[in-house]
């Protein structure tokens, strides 16, 4: 988080990505500690293991942003979002 923020200051702004990930860890914080189990739970793609590559794969982005695709942190976030209960958009 505190290289988004330096970003922010260094550029003026955030990515897509980055905004992203933003909302992400704000969704992930309100449904808990067991997100994923969670997230499978409401959505059977996640309980695939392709689902679960996108879950490890947006996991590892909040810690080094260079990682993760665009598509697989919106399609998580979205669906944390719903699950906590945050009205969310696509990004388009």
């Amino acid at each position: 988080m505190e290289e988004l923020h330096a970003r922010v200051t260094e550029f003026g702004g955030l990515s897509i990505k980055e905004r992203l990930l933003v909302r992400f860890i704000r969704s992930r914080k309100l449904v808990g500690k067991n997100w994923r189990g969670i997230l499978a739970s409401h959505d059977p793609f996640f309980n695939t293991k392709l689902g679960s590559d996108y879950l490890t794969s947006v996991a590892q982005a909040v810690s080094d942003t260079s990682r993760g695709n665009v598509d697989r942190i919106e399609r998580v976030t979205m669906a944390l979002e719903k699950i906590a209960g945050i009205s969310s958009n696509p990004i388009v």
